[in-house]
């Protein structure tokens, strides 16, 4: 067929539309007849049909289609097919523009039909049913369709390598359908979803806060007479007697009038990145902004600015649950496709210039919705490109020592289907996992469901350390800093804030280290906790009362973190992160002299006991005059096994009554 170019000039309003009318359809007619019916006006037995009605209806059809009413055109070739039920073309457009309204089980109907009546005259043909095959889950058919329209080299560039993409997909889905994982979707109910849409949801590491995405009538821009629908909002739900409660509006001034969505929130719920669009101090179409809770009230959002943001499409903000590195999704140059994964590191309060995170990660296609699970080694993300099982799939991917990610792996059917699976939340433990979908069952369009997650798509175990810090004997709520040491490498792998209102913190926890804990706020004497998770197999919660004692004379506590061998008073390299620790506060506090104190159990001899005691005392005195702590400010006693705190009967026993204690024993004024 003779190319056709169709370009119009500058014509008047009023014979515009039916200039434009006339030439689309000419153009459109030129594209999908015989070439040989050559210039003359199609006829009826061209098609190889007799009414001429059914022939109007077809031409009627094409027109509506060309100017993408296609709904309108499905209706014009479905009466023409009513009249003559073995018009191949009829059949064939009903079957194309049903394909793009992604209504694929009627497109397969009527593109068999075609293959069945005449196949000659359609060089697409194999392309349009490779693709409604595949998302008809005919993974099988799909191929050997796709395989033969890409051997015949017909068709428009854009479809061959479409059908490149949609073949590998089909050749993967056909082998991973027969080896489905455990998957049972639990819709989370009426006081969460709704008949309108829910998606992206963010759960604390508890999981008894969760926010999410909606449109509802109660979003803060009510209906967008523009899109035609109501503006995107945050709502939250919290989980009372292991019910979820009413969502709520979020509110201002993080809802607006404008779209919101995507949210992060800092496992202290105490920051909130998430992504706004079309703001007035807006870099691009979308940015991400971040605001700080204050009480029970969030702080006016910021813009991350140009180091984060871009003057294209970014969202779809996941912080690590360290607060060190924020992952987002970015259409902008210099990506490796569509959309990539990119992400920005917090040095001395500022982020830095944005790294697309690359391969295997990212591809040529649109990667989206990254979430970096508690492990710190595990990202999910949603992928087109990727071998899966058509649309967006979800996809997960280990980080090795070497910080290396490793090749994506699909999270299998049937979490995934030939439908959008775009988003993933996963618990801090691994167990459960949370997805928005529109499959049927549900209250609306899409709606938000969790499940069990799959033990070949789980992380590694963590689990979460919450608490309250209060004063020992006010019982006052307190403002704190608590830091998370893994005590072997001494990196502060987490640090919260407790809330200035009510004393609470949240924080996730790896489950493969051994951890020291620190709470300290100024004018109280620090408090110090263990974790050992190295070689736990399950996920512990941990709920923790921290009562800080205020700095006088004659308070004492325990150094949990200081370490012997037994019998030995050698210090542990594991013991440093305490004493640093225990340095940093008296330096911090030069008007303070503080007593050493050994404790041993009841085993072995009494004088014994006692010897190794006070080694083991002036073993840590030994460290901190090193430091240039002055002499007069410390003390080594060892008590041996005179002072127990439980009562020497079982192993649990002993091991508390093997401790290193710190008094306070002079505060000058």
């Amino acid at each position: 067929m003779e190319r056709i170019s169709c370009r119009f000039l500058r014509i008047k309003p009023s014979v515009m539309n039916n200039i434009v009318r006339g030439m689309m359809l000419f153009c459109f007619l030129q594209m999908i007849t015989p070439s040989s019916f050559g210039q003359d006006k199609p006829k009826p037995s061209d098609f190889g049909i007799k009414s001429k009605k059914a022939m109007k209806l077809y031409l009627e059809g094409l027109q509506q289609a060309q100017w993408r009413n296609r709904l309108e055109a499905i209706d014009f070739f479905e009466q023409a097919v009513e009249l003559e039920p073995n018009f191949a073309h009829a059949h064939y457009q009903i079957g194309v523009n049903a394909y793009v309204k992604k209504k694929y089980s009627d497109a397969l109907d009527h593109l068999e039909k075609v293959d069945e009546i005449n196949s000659n005259d359609f060089k697409a043909l194999d392309f349009f049913l490779g693709e409604a095959y595949f998302f008809n889950e005919q993974y099988d058919k799909s191929a050997v369709r796709l395989q033969d329209f890409l051997n015949s080299g017909a068709g428009r560039a854009v479809d061959q390598r479409k059908a490149k993409r949609t073949l590998r997909h089909a050749n993967f889905a056909a082998e991973a359908i027969n080896h489905p994982i455990k998957f049972e979707a639990v819709n989370m109910g009426e006081n969460i979803n709704t008949a309108r849409d829910e998606y992206l949801p963010f759960l604390t590491a508890d999981d008894e806060y969760i926010l999410f995405t909606s449109k509802r009538p109660q979003s803060v821009g009510g209906f967008n007479r523009s899109l035609q629908d109501y503006s995107e909002d945050f709502f939250f739900s919290e989980k009372v007697d292991g019910k979820w409660t009413k969502a709520k509006n979020l509110g201002t001034p993080i809802n607006t009038v404008e779209n919101e969505g995507a949210a992060s929130v800092t496992q202290d719920g105490k920051m909130i990145f998430f992504t706004a669009c079309n703001l007035p101090n807006g870099l691009g179409s979308c940015d991400i902004y971040f605001s700080r809770r204050e009480g029970s009230k969030w702080t006016r959002p910021v813009n991350l600015g140009p180091s984060v943001n871009s003057e294209s499409w970014d969202s779809q903000p996941c912080l690590s649950h360290d607060g060190k590195t924020l992952y987002f999704a970015s259409g902008r140059v210099g990506g490796k496709g569509g959309r990539d994964i990119w992400y920005s590191t917090l040095i001395d309060g500022k982020w830095t210039d944005a790294k697309n995170l690359g391969a295997p990660v990212n591809t040529a296609g649109n990667e989206d919705s990254p979430f970096i699970h508690a492990d710190d080694k595990t990202m999910y993300f949603s992928s087109d490109y990727h071998p899966g099982f058509g649309m967006q799939d979800l996809f997960v991917s280990h980080r090795d020592e070497t910080e290396t990610w490793s090749l994506p792996k699909n999270m299998g059917y049937p979490l995934n289907t030939v439908a959008d699976e775009s988003n993933i939340f996963v618990s801090a433990s691994g167990k459960k996992g949370y997805i928005n979908s529109d499959r049927e069952g549900g209250r609306g369009m899409s709606d938000l469901y969790e499940f069990e997650m799959a033990p070949e798509v789980r992380p590694r175990l963590a689990t979460y350390l919450r608490g309250l810090v209060v004063d020992s004997l006010t019982e006052k709520p307190l403002y704190a800093r608590i830091q998370l040491i893994d005590v072997e490498s001494g990196d502060t792998i987490r640090q919260v804030f407790s809330g200035k209102l009510d004393g609470k913190f949240l924080m996730s926890l790896p489950l493969d280290r051994d951890y020291a804990a620190y709470v300290e706020t100024p004018g109280y004497l620090f408090t110090s906790k263990n974790f050992s998770l190295k070689s736990s197999i399950e996920a512990p919660y941990f709920d923790l009362l921290i009562e800080m004692k205020k700095l006088r004379k004659d308070i004492s506590i325990v150094l949990p973190n200081i370490f012997f061998d037994t019998g030995k008073w050698d210090l542990k390299e594991t013991s440093e992160v305490e004493l640093k620790f225990l340095l940093k506060f008296l330096r911090q506090n030069p008007k303070i002299s503080v007593e050493i104190q050994g404790h041993t159990d009841d085993v072995g001899k009494v004088e014994d006991n006692l010897n190794l005691s006070q080694k083991r005392a002036e073993a840590v005195a030994a460290y901190l005059l090193e430091q240039g702590i002055e002499p007069y400010r410390l003390q080594a006693k060892g008590y041996g096994e005179s002072q127990p705190v439980a009562g020497n009967i079982t192993d649990e026993d002993r091991a508390q009554n093997r401790r290193t204690e710190i008094k306070i024993i002079d505060v000058k004024q």
